[in-house]
C-alpha cells in the first residue's frame, strides 16, 4: 500500500545526530544528550522551505501524521509530519518484547553503516503501542539499550487510526512492524518480521530512489 500525502508543516531540521553515544536516563537530567535533539530544532518555516518534492504534494496528511507526540528523552513536542522532506523510518513496539529490542539493535546497526552526509536526512522514530507507558520509562528503555532513535508513545487515538489506515499488524509488536515515509510523503508498506541492517538500509535506498523519480 503506497500513499501520497500533503505534509502540513515543511520543518527542515538540523545538524548531524551522532548515531553513538549515550542518552541520559530522564531528559531533566540533561536534556542535550539526547539523540532527537537536533532532529526535533527546526531551522526553517514552511514558507521558507522551497524543496519541491513537499511542494508538490497535495493530498491531505493521515491523522497519524499530525498528531502530537512527546519525545520520550527531552520532553519535546512534534509530530511526524514535521519531518517534511527526509526520510523517516518509523518501527511500532513495545518495550517488553525481545524481538523489538533486537529489532531496533539492527536498525541501529544500519544507522552507524550510513554516511555522514546521508545521515541527517534520515529520522528514525520508535514509536511505542504502550498507550500508558511513562515517558520516562520509555527513555529509561533507550538508554539502556543505548539507542540513538527518537521514541515516543503512541496515544491510543493514533494507534487506533493507524490500524484502520496501515492494518492490524501495525499495533503488533512481536511482529517487528516497521515502515518508511519517503521525502516526498510516500508512504510505504508495512513490514514485519526480522530485518537485518541491510534490509533496513535497502528500504531507505528505495525510498529515496522513489523521492527522486
Amino acid at each position: 500500500m503506497v500513499r501520497r500525502f500533503a505534509l502540513f508543516t515543511a520543518l527542515a531540521v538540523a545538524g548531524v545526530v551522532s548515531l553513538v553515544g549515550s542518552m541520559p536516563l530522564f531528559a531533566q537530567d540533561a536534556p542535550a544528550t539526547c539523540a532527537s535533539a537536533l532532529w526535533l530544532e527546526p531551522t526553517a518555516t514552511p514558507e521558507e522551505t522551497a524543496d519541491p518534492a513537499v511542494t508538490e504534494i497535495t493530498e491531505p496528511a493521515p491523522v497519524w501524521m499530525t498528531t502530537e507526540l512527546t519525545d520520550a528523552c527531552s520532553g519535546e513536542t512534534f509530530a511526524l509530519d514535521d519531518f517534511a522532506g527526509k526520510t523517516v523510518y518509523l518501527e511500532a513496539m513495545a518495550t517488553w518484547g525481545p524481538p523489538c529490542r533486537d529489532q531496533l539493535a539492527r536498525v541501529k546497526e544500519a544507522a552507524a553503516q550510513i554516511p555522514a552526509a546521508e545521515r541527517e536526512e534520515i529520522v528514525f522514530v520508535a514509536l511505542s503501542s504502550e498507550v500508558d507507558l511513562p515517558r520516562q520509562v520509555f527513555a529509561e528503555y533507550a538508554a539502556a539499550n543505548d539507542f540513538p532513535f527518537i521514541f515516543a508513545v503512541m496515544p491510543a487515538a493514533m494507534l487506533q487510526v493507524m490500524v484502520d489506515d496501515l492494518g492490524q499488524e501495525i499495533a503488533v509488536p512481536p511482529a517487528t512492524p516497521h515502515l518508511i515515509v519517503a521525502p516526498d510523503g510516500t508512504i510505504g508498506e508495512v513490514h514485519t518480521g526480522s530485518a537485518s541492517a541491510e534490509d533496513v538500509l535497502a528500504l531507505l535506498a528505495d525510498a529515496a530512489k522513489s523521492a527522486a523519480s
